[in-house]
């Protein structure tokens, strides 16, 4: 086999494409929730620093 029949040959090939294509969408997935996590993290967070001065108030007010 020469080396422009087997590149013909790997260039017509398709088996594993799939997996290949699902392996990226769940990298791109991934990225996006770790991208995402950092963010809700500090929102969360943010929140609750927010009620416990509501709630050190209301106590403090009491």
């Amino acid at each position: 086999m020469t080396f422009t029949q087997f590149l013909s040959k790997f260039h017509q090939e398709e088996s594993g494409q799939d997996l290949l294509e699902y392996a990226l969408v769940l990298l791109a997935v991934l990225a996006a929730v770790v991208t995402g996590s950092g963010s809700l993290a500090t929102d969360i967070a943010t929140g609750l620093t927010a009620i416990n001065v509501k709630i050190q108030a209301a106590i403090a007010g009491a």
